[in-house]
């Protein structure tokens, strides 16, 4: 049945008014229903889809090592530059669940995270045992720790270094640096001077090998405010860290573990976390829109700044120790590392002066391999994709009382550079789109399209307005122009 142009003309504009103003009032309604689902499910409790992620985190994570082979230990000693070449890379695969979870009345949970790391030889250039030639870390080490002792332990060390006969570089394998290893000069110089270290054995993660975890963390479970999820109320037991000044910029505990950061995360905001690898908090900068896996992200990136040096950047004052600033791109960190003269930088020295670079033959700093990045997913704030990459250095200058420094130069010597990263894998990112980007993409569709429909309709009613309104004009003219024929005609007759 058809109906006439004045009806169709109703029933399309109401229905374009109705259908638009479903859509727009849907935006809301469904916005508000999002939300409070996220709020529901993104807090951390036994039973919410988030404490599963958290407790026992399913995504691959992934520790790398890259070695720097020296090639050139004779020159070093005689003053010239060192000649170094990367190997690598040593990959492990990294397991982190979480222990002791306690949840408190202040609306915090505190927990161990344990990390357990098993070798993984088909991704890895050679077997843990590969050798190369590096520091003699403990030598330093030591020369560090008594550097304002008497004469007379110096000249202890001193003879312990010809009895051990050592040197200045050394043979070491992979697995020894990294994981630890019986130092025949750290067991001597135990004897002769006990107490003066905190061990026998020398690793760069040493640590996390023996104690599997890097303190106990409380963080806000998201309860009462969801945007403070997971951010860090205290680590072991403190609120600021005190290695560094009383600045409370360089102090502060701020952020999360990085696992994975609050929701309702906006392109302006800054995604902090705090890393006990530098013993200090960390800023992320929002650099693009992105994707993983097909899940719309926001990429993050550790910005020029954060090993920016002090007298470049004031912020970074606080950092300095014994009122000197390094050149920009290190951060020393022996404060926090038991004495260890270990000063961290980006691998290759990326974004650090160039002096550092042209220090080292062998340096090839590249954005895209040695950048720090994360790929967070804005709404629930999951962390989707991850590459934390550092690099280990040891500062080197001759010392009278240690004679195998021979001439070697004033450097900052690199050890070894790191990339800890994750990627969620393709199971796991098929069951988030399932859960959180599936149903956001169905209601922005119900959305759009009530809003397209309605929008379409609403031209219609234009058009066939228009036409009705035209049809009209030619009815009043003809019935005009038919009165005017008939008064003319009666005139005429």
């Amino acid at each position: 049945m058809r109906c006439s142009l004045r009806v169709c003309v109703g029933v399309t504009g109401v229905c374009g008014v109705l259908l638009l103003g479903l859509g727009i009032g849907a935006i809301f309604l469904f916005d508000s229903l999002l939300h409070d689902q996220i709020k529901k499910n993104e807090v951390i409790k036994k039973g919410s889809y988030l404490y599963d992620q958290w407790s026992d985190i399913p995504v691959p994570i992934f520790m790398q090592f890259w070695v720097w082979d020296l090639l050139n230990p004779e020159e070093v000693l005689q003053g010239e530059k060192p000649a170094v070449r990367q190997k690598g890379p040593y990959t492990y695969s990294e397991r982190v669940v979480k222990a002791n979870i306690t949840f408190h009345n202040n609306g915090t949970v505190s927990y161990l995270q344990p990390r357990t790391f098993t070798f993984l030889r088909n991704m890895s250039v050679g077997p843990e045992n590969d050798t190369f030639t590096s520091l003699n870390i403990p030598l330093i080490t030591i020369a560090e720790l008594i550097q304002n002792e008497r004469d007379i332990v110096k000249d202890v060390v001193s003879v312990v270094e010809r009895l051990a006969q050592e040197t200045l570089f050394m043979k070491l394998t992979v697995g020894g640096l990294v994981w630890g290893y019986n130092d025949s000069l750290l067991m001597d110089v135990n004897k002769l001077v006990p107490g003066l270290l905190p061990s026998t054995e020398f690793g760069l993660f040493m640590g996390r090998k023996i104690n599997g975890t890097d303190g106990v963390y409380s963080v806000f479970t998201g309860e009462d405010d969801v945007t403070k999820v997971n951010i860090i109320d205290t680590w072991d037991g403190q609120k600021s860290v005190n290695y560094w000044s009383d600045d409370p910029y360089c102090s502060m505990i701020n952020g999360t573990d990085g696992n994975f950061f609050p929701p309702f995360i906006t392109k302006d905001m800054k995604a902090a976390l705090f890393s006990t690898d530098i013993c200090r908090s960390v800023e992320g900068e929002f650099i693009r829109e992105s994707s993983v896996r097909g899940i719309p992200t926001y990429r993050y990136e550790a910005p020029e700044r954060l090993f920016q040096s002090g007298d470049i950047n004031p912020a970074n004052k606080c950092y300095c120790q014994n009122q000197k600033c390094l050149p920009s791109g290190l951060l020393n960190i022996s404060i926090c590392k038991e004495g260890a003269p270990v000063i961290m930088s980006s691998p290759h020295f990326y974004l650090g002066d160039q002096s550092l670079i042209d220090s080292i033959i062998g340096m090839h700093p590249d954005a895209e391999q040695h950048k720090v990045y994360f790929e967070v997913e804005p709404l629930s704030g999951i962390l989707l994709a991850a590459g934390k990459r550092l690099q280990a250095n040891i500062y080197v200058k001759k010392i009278g009382h240690i004679q195998q420094t021979g001439n070697v130069r004033e450097m900052f010597y690199p050890v070894l550079w790191l990339n800890e990263s994750t990627l969620i894998d393709p199971v796991n990112a098929d069951k988030f789109k399932s859960q959180v980007t599936n149903n956001i993409k169905l209601m922005y569709g119900v959305e759009y399209a009530l809003i397209a429909v309605g929008c379409v309709l609403l031209i219609m009613f234009i058009i066939l307005f228009v036409k009705y309104r035209k049809k009209q004009s030619s009815t009043v003219l003809g019935t005009s122009e038919e009165r005017t024929s008939l008064l003319n005609g009666d005139t005429v007759q």
